[in-house]
């Protein structure tokens, strides 16, 4: 009998100790709006480094592709160059 009079108690106070913080604090308390405003910045900064980076990437595929035509038509102007200087000797 004397335990479940201290188990009585102890369930109150903990379930008078969770309406009070509760009525405290409230479920506002897990939402601090200055936290979600800068979560909100830094997502939409992350969003914009993404874009940035496949806009470089697909810039650096562009470049690359230029670079092997380029390397492509000087090899073929050196052998066309080639065959013209042997025709003429």
């Amino acid at each position: 009998m004397k335990n479940s009079y201290w188990i009585a108690i102890a369930v109150a106070a903990l379930i008078v100790g969770i309406l009070v913080g509760y009525g405290t604090w409230g479920s506002s308390a897990a939402k601090l709006p200055e936290v979600e405003k800068e979560l909100k910045t830094v997502q939409s900064q992350v969003a914009e480094s993404k874009k940035k980076a496949g806009d470089l990437e697909s810039n650096l595929g562009k470049i690359t592709n230029e670079k092997l035509n380029l390397e492509k038509e000087n090899a073929d102007l050196k052998e066309a160059l080639e065959k013209a200087s042997k025709k003429t000797r």
